[in-house]
């Protein structure tokens, strides 16, 4: 049904095929590695607790806060400003990689001082520190899906994707076969990082005759680096509002009708945000495969342009107003399902969780709608200001009603940021008619 709807949705009959099988292939991918992921989660849940999930959310909450900074906005300036020519792709993925391993080093460094100040045990600290690995393995991957991008061959990178998961799988019950500490089970997500890179490196050379080299040339990276510094920061600001919440709820006070502890509430918080997650990556799939159409559209006609953004939130919004009512009806079977009896509250947090996903879905092609017109430089500010509105909140509020507010947060974060998209998308869309 979606891969009707892409077609209907996207206009000429070569631009549907195109969106439509890219889209379809990541969905695929996604929905493998989310097999993975839903059957990870329930071993780990059920074999090793609310305390036991508590830690291996906050392992991998700790890199996921970061991860997603190493993008920094590079894939999407080099496809909209790299041509299709082999040497040039080839060069700016080499200074991509080193610039991302620069900034992954620096990001594990900085992650390592703020952690030797929060108070968790000794072997809690040792998994997010291994786990901090992460940060390096999404570098690469995310280096290497700009030629699959620019050349929109998302069935390339879904096979690497999907070997990673298979590694991640078959680590994980191994590990857990012989009863090791859960923060190598978490720690089989770097051993499939970095078995994805292999399989993408292999699959650059064998069908684009690229090799994914690391270079530092400074007539490249800093151009670049200075063209992607407001997406980056976009994406930095918005990983802090919508990865926080689950460190604050780590160290700030549990208030006594929850009846868990710290560590636990973590456990029952995190649960339903990772179903929310897998929920979220529709859109980011579905937006990879458009914003290359969004910039052909761009070229041939305004109207061209502004009839195919609108198509897409239209499409996008339905979709997850679905996903919205169809998962808050699930929500008590599918903890119950996943984690047990030990979860039950985990299932007013999913409900609370998905009243937002129909804003979620919206946010991201007014994002991109901004960074089509070249107008990114609006998205720091916009993301600053969420991420302050809902740390702040969460400050005040977890103490008070922990999990419970942090649901609530998450959504209506994300509204105050549509806000501001919006204005500001207004404002780039005169700009830009007005030249």
């Amino acid at each position: 049904m979606i891969v009707t709807k892409l077609l209907k949705l996207t206009g000429p009959s070569s631009t549907k095929g195109v969106v439509a099988s890219n889209a379809l292939y990541q969905i695929i991918g996604k929905f493998l590695s989310m097999g993975i992921t839903v059957f990870v989660t329930v071993l780990v849940s059920r074999l090793y607790g609310r305390e036991g999930y508590g830690e291996f959310n906050l392992m991998q909450s700790w890199p996921a806060l970061f991860f997603i900074i190493v993008d920094f906005g590079f894939n999407a300036v080099v496809i909209r400003d790299v041509k299709k020519d082999k040497s040039q792709l080839e060069t700016y993925l080499a200074n991509v990689i080193g610039l991302r391993l620069v900034i992954s080093f620096l990001i594990i460094l900085v992650a390592l001082g703020v952690l030797s100040f929060f108070p968790y045990n000794r072997l809690l600290k040792i998994g997010i520190i291994l786990n901090l690995c992460l940060v390096v393995t999404q570098a690469l991957y995310a280096s290497a899906n700009i030629i699959f991008q620019k050349y929109l061959r998302y069935d390339l990178s879904t096979i690497s994707y999907i070997l990673g998961y298979g590694a991640i799988l078959i680590t994980a019950l191994v590990l857990i076969h012989f009863k090791q500490n859960v923060m190598w089970v978490s720690f089989a997500y770097v051993v499939g990082g970095s078995i994805t890179f292999l399989a993408q490196y292999f699959l650059l050379k064998k069908f684009f005759f690229i090799r994914a080299r690391i270079r530092l040339q400074k007539e490249i990276y800093k151009p670049l680096l200075i063209q992607a510094v407001p997406l980056g920061l976009m994406f930095v600001f918005s990983q802090i509002n919508f990865k926080s919440d689950a460190i604050l709820m780590s160290v700030l006070p549990v208030p006594a009708f929850i009846k868990l502890s710290q560590t636990e509430a973590v456990g029952v918080y995190g649960l339903p945000y990772k179903i929310f997650e897998v929920a979220l990556v529709l859109p980011t799939f579905f937006m990879n495969a458009v914003y290359p159409i969004f910039i052909q559209k761009l070229e041939t006609g305004k109207e061209d342009f502004l009839l195919m953004f609108y198509k897409t939130i239209g499409f996008l919004f339905l979709l997850g107003f679905a996903g919205a009512a169809v998962g808050a009806g699930l929500s008590g079977y599918v903890i119950n399902l996943l984690g047990g009896q030990e979860f039950l509250q985990s299932a007013g947090v999913l409900r609370l969780l998905l009243i937002g996903l129909p804003i979620f879905y919206i946010s991201q092609p007014i994002s991109w709608f901004i960074v089509s017109l070249g107008k990114q430089k609006y998205l720091p500010a916009v993301y600053l200001l969420g991420a302050v509105f809902n740390v702040t909140l969460n400050l005040i509020t977890i103490p008070m009603y922990s999990f419970y507010a942090s649901s609530v947060l998450t959504w209506l974060s994300e509204l105050f940021i549509v806000i501001l998209l919006v204005i500001f998308a207004r404002k780039s869309w005169k700009t830009y008619v007005a030249r």
